[in-house]
């Protein structure tokens, strides 16, 4: 594990992508990449109840976040003592990017995903 990775000014730890299985408690995830130049690219933030049930290879953005080369899971546990935007004074971070994926039903229907097909008006 490495020092905290910021997302708008909270702290979440960063973890090998496998390794949600062993927090056991609920908390925000995000699938991440760590990019070349130290920056990070979110593909898929959520609030869960418990993150080893939910950041893992049953989940339905993991398949697509490995391949946009998701390498990192990053945590920020429920009942976390910190305070949004309580920073170092002067910390600097490497550059944050968010490529999300679109799971609405138009995004299936155009990625064609037939293990998710479009939802359809009854």
């Amino acid at each position: 594990m490495e020092a905290d990775v910021i997302i708008n000014g909270v702290g979440f730890m960063s973890l090998y992508h496998h390794d949600g299985r062993f927090v056991h408690g609920g908390g925000l995830f995000a699938f991440a990449r760590r990019d070349p130049d130290g920056g990070r690219t979110i593909l898929h933030f959520e609030l869960a109840r418990a993150i080893s049930q939910t950041a893992g290879p049953g989940h339905p953005s993991w398949a697509w976040a490995l391949g946009q080369g998701m390498n990192e899971l990053l945590v920020h546990l429920a009942g976390s003592q910190q305070v949004p935007g309580e920073l170092e004074p002067g910390a600097v971070f490497a550059p944050l990017r968010y490529a999300l994926f679109d799971d609405s039903a138009e995004a299936r229907a155009l990625l064609g995903d037939p293990a998710r097909p479009a939802d359809h008006a009854a």
